[in-house]
């Protein structure tokens, strides 16, 4: 059964274990959604090194096309996932393992489409630039300081550092591909 997709945060310093967990779940994913997997990354603020973040580990799955990826979601869900499909965000399906740590969420989304390209570029430019990663960091933490200590406000709190950070990522990387 589906919970409430809004939930109690924390926010905690980066776990050296992240890596090694992200390595084993994303294999998991990739077995149980098969063939329908074009490519599979780590991403979000447990996938930058020395970020402070929620103990959740986000991993990204690229599909070609996601009205086809749908029905398989349901492999994800065997293995203790819950289905919120495309809530908030109409270009990925977003499913969260909670329980046992460690905890994952899995965003379906398609490969080289938006979504996709955001999230890695904001992940890539958060890696090579320590002075972003600093003010990402104070920011998550006044935001729960503050009092967002839940999915929702968190987010929201979050939302206009995100949406800045999101374009100097992308412009970033466009930088990088153009030269």
């Amino acid at each position: 059964m589906r919970g409430d997709v809004d939930e109690p945060i924390s926010i905690v310093e980066y776990d050296a274990r992240w890596p090694l967990e992200y390595a084993a779940e994303s294999a998991r994913v990739r077995a149980a959604l098969g063939p329908l997997v074009l490519a599979i990354e780590p991403f979000g603020s447990s996938a930058v090194p020395g970020l402070v973040s929620k103990p959740i580990i986000d991993i990204l799955v690229g599909v070609a096309d996601l009205e086809e990826a749908k029905p398989h979601v349901a492999g994800l869900v065997a293995l203790g996932y819950e289905d919120f499909g495309q809530i908030f965000i109409a270009e990925r399906i977003y499913l969260r393992k909670r329980g046992t740590p460690p905890h994952f969420n899995v965003a379906v989304t398609e490969h080289g489409g938006p979504f996709w390209v955001a999230n890695l570029a904001v992940r890539d430019y958060l890696r090579s630039h320590p002075a972003e990663v600093e003010a990402y960091a104070r920011h998550k933490e006044e935001a729960v300081a503050r009092g967002a200590t839940m999915f929702s406000s968190y987010s929201q709190a979050k939302d206009a550092f995100v949406r800045g950070l999101r374009e100097r990522a992308l412009a970033w990387a466009a930088g990088r591909a153009a030269g």
